[in-house]
């Protein structure tokens, strides 16, 4: 199967007073019609960025492309004008946002907000969006839609402005869908019913999902693959299984520690992984985890490693797994 999404060599800056935020560093990664891929890591690893990057949603002012591709069905984003991309920006790529008292506009009533893309994409008429804005809102869970399609944003609450976003997102019937971290804010009874909720689309619409998140519990409850992210780059890609399983790289070992589990001890202190992560102003020319990684060699200071592969479809960016290497390390 061809790829939906592929994402080459990505570099992204940003331009401040201080200098060039090297945002993200030489990412790649591709995503098949179906599959539902998570990028995960700590704030400030790049990649609500390179979630914007492929909406091509960065500011005009200070950012800048500096390296690499994204291919969205054979087409090339980087290069698309801004003519181009309203074709595709929720018409075939849609996006949920994290906040959706911020992404809503607090003027306009639900029905007009559904209605745009509607009528801009689908060429139909203010009563054939009304009664699909209806429909939409019937599909994720919004009672007496029929009502409520006339309501502000305001006058629902966290979990139903989530759902409203979710329907302007998937009104279009997206091939590709990007939730970036859209359960961040709401309590674990509305997130589980989000999660369910995008289970049902996928299914029902065969639409590829990127979901940006650092909930290492929510990757496990949705996703096919996830791809670790940390310091702008991308350090370790696999399966759910594989990941969750074996982590491979020192990075995700310590996210899958830092997880609370139902047989720890009263006594026993949840893991964090020390220090900090490098100021990406000035990035570091070795392996960006090398301050915080207890096996660290000298090499990793001076070299940034490449991708090895593992078993199957894993992959890691760390000098211990390569070929050259006296030992990998144990983790079990």
């Amino acid at each position: 199967m061809d790829n939906l999404l592929e994402v080459k060599d990505l570099e992204v800056s940003f331009y401040t007073h201080a200098g060039e935020v090297q945002a993200v560093r030489g990412v790649n990664f591709a995503i098949k019609q179906g599959e539902v891929v998570a990028i995960v890591g700590e704030s400030g690893c790049g990649k609500s960025v390179t979630a914007k990057s492929i909406m091509k949603l960065l500011p005009s002012s200070n950012s800048s492309y500096k390296k690499g591709s994204i291919l969205f069905k054979g087409q090339e984003i980087i290069q698309a004008n801004e003519r181009e991309m309203k074709k595709i920006r929720g018409n075939e790529i849609g996006m949920i946002f994290q906040d959706p008292m911020t992404s809503l506009n607090p003027t306009s009533k639900i029905s007009d907000q559904i209605a745009e893309g509607l009528r801009k994409h689908r060429n139909m008429s203010r009563k054939e969006a009304l009664n699909y804005g209806i429909k939409l809102l019937e599909m994720v869970g919004i009672p007496h839609a029929a009502e409520r399609i006339h309501h502000y944003p305001h006058e629902f609450s966290g979990g139903m402005r989530q759902r409203v976003m979710i329907a302007i997102a998937i009104a279009c019937e997206p091939e590709l869908l990007i939730a970036d971290e859209p359960t961040t804010a709401l309590d674990v009874t509305i997130q589980a019913q989000i999660l369910k909720l995008l289970k049902q689309l996928k299914d029902d619409l065969n639409t590829a999902i990127v979901l940006i998140t650092h909930d290492l519990g929510v990757v496990a409850e949705l996703c096919d693959k996830v791809i670790v992210m940390y310091a702008g780059k991308v350090v370790e890609t696999g399966n759910i299984a594989e990941i969750f399983r074996n982590p491979r790289h020192p990075y995700t070992m310590g996210l899958m520690r830092s997880i609370p589990r139902l047989d720890m001890q009263r006594d026993e202190n949840l893991y964090s992984i020390v220090g900090t992560p490098p100021d990406l102003l000035n990035p570091p020319k070795g392996c960006a985890f090398y301050s915080r990684c207890k096996y660290a060699m000298k090499i990793c200071k001076d070299f940034s490693p490449e991708m090895e592969s593992l078993e199957q479809s894993q992959k890691a960016a760390c000098w211990l797994y390569h070929p050259l290497a006296k030992s990998a390390v144990k983790t079990s």
